[in-house]
């Protein structure tokens, strides 16, 4: 039981505790399959459609938690799952927390996965040519440093297998993530000045992954921060984040667009500023947004055209 006054926003709450019943909805699902063998967390669950013939189009899916809960099939990532209604095969990923290993453990988790899935394309008929990743939170921090990161060794442990395998991925939709380690509370305190309904503190999360204290290590924080690594050759990337965010600074996105469209221009990725939306909040979470997030993907990641608007179907809890 996570203690609500261990909490953190809507997401961090008893609510995580609550899992997706993935087997009652679809046909083929490959449960809590390892992709390296050196923790217990280090494992995904591979949902395949029930339609169609495949190799299907795959999307990874990156649990939040501030790096220290959460789950591959909690509630949280229900909206991930949900794009198997839609034709994509998800796989959706555990990494050690930060109870578990600190940093860099985490980044080295989820490549493995990224070169797990390439290597087993074949057993699971994925198509692994292009790869895409949804996230949010602390997985959208991980996500968009799948992105930025590729090429830089120092992130990637291949001892951990597949080595032969690429770890790029090709497009990457973010809610409410974090993109600057060193500059969080400076964000919320910029906030707070021009008037923004805002809590300053220092949750002690990120000290937590990182293992040592912001001060004297800014260095260290820089290098585990996405906005540090964006380059020219960066995949398209949505990103989303609400304006009444208290725990990630909405500022954290708009610096992280703005870097990008200096580097690679404005054409392959997009920020939506969603007024009022708190962390977790459920306007991610709509049709709407989701029909948003699903047309991001058809372009980059299936190569479709002009799907047919529908209301995507839920997917129940175990009970």
């Amino acid at each position: 039981m996570i203690d609500r006054n261990d909490a953190i926003g809507v997401e961090v709450s008893n609510e995580a505790l609550l899992m997706l019943d993935v087997e009652r909805v679809f046909n083929k699902t490959y449960l809590d399959v390892p992709y390296a063998s050196e923790h217990e967390h280090q494992k995904m669950d591979i949902i395949i459609p029930n339609e169609g013939e495949g190799p299907f189009p795959v999307v990874i899916n990156i649990h939040g938690g501030a790096w220290f809960f959460g789950d591959k099939r909690n509630i949280h990532t229900r909206s991930g799952i949900q794009l198997v209604f839609e034709g994509y095969a998800v796989a959706t990923i555990n990494y050690r927390l930060s109870g578990d290993a600190k940093w860099p453990a985490q980044i080295y988790d989820c490549k493995a996965a990224v070169r797990f899935l390439r290597a087993n394309a074949e057993k699971y008929n994925i198509n692994t040519d292009k790869i895409g990743v949804i996230s949010n939170s602390s997985g959208g921090h991980l996500a968009s440093m799948l992105a930025a990161t590729e090429g830089q060794s120092k992130f990637e442990d291949l001892s951990m297998g597949n080595s032969e395998y690429s770890s790029s991925v090709q497009a990457v939709a973010t809610w409410y993530g974090v993109f600057d380690l060193v500059k969080t509370e400076e964000h919320k305190r910029q906030l707070v000045r021009v008037g923004e309904t805002f809590k300053y503190e220092d949750d002690g999360v990120t000290e937590r992954l990182m293992g040592c204290k912001l001060k004297g290590n800014e260095d260290k924080y820089a290098d585990a921060s996405p906005v540090s690594h964006i380059n020219k050759n960066m995949p398209p990337m949505l990103i989303q984040q609400g304006t009444s965010d208290t725990v990630v600074p909405y500022l954290q996105a708009i610096d992280f667009f703005n870097k990008y469209v200096r580097f690679c221009g404005d054409k392959d990725v997009h920020i939506d500023l969603l007024e009022a939306a708190i962390h977790g909040d459920e306007a991610f979470r709509t049709d709407e947004n989701m029909w948003k997030v699903l047309k991001f993907f058809d372009k980059h990641i299936m190569e479709v055209k002009d799907r047919k608007y529908r209301s995507i179907p839920e997917i129940p809890l175990v009970k």
